[in-house]
């Protein structure tokens, strides 16, 4: 759903990104406990699960900037 204002649709679509990546975070890691459990190989779980990490921390951190950005330009 957009807002009709580009900026705040990507504020949320940055969120949505970060909560997406550690949702998607979390069931892999869960998937590699299992595989641990049954002594399966875990590598491209872990490596998957390392990706997720990597896009939500992007996206967390590129929301921060537009958010900072946003509250400097504001006082203008």
């Amino acid at each position: 759903m957009t807002s009709g204002n580009p900026v705040q649709d990507r504020l949320d679509e940055l969120d949505d990104q970060e909560t997406s990546a550690r949702l998607l975070l979390e069931r892999t890691l869960r998937l590699a406990g299992r595989r641990l459990d049954h002594h399966r190989v875990t590598g491209p779980a872990l490596r998957l699960a390392v990706r997720f990490h990597r896009r939500a921390e992007h996206a967390a951190a590129e929301l921060d900037r537009c958010i900072a950005h946003l509250e400097r330009t504001d006082g203008r």
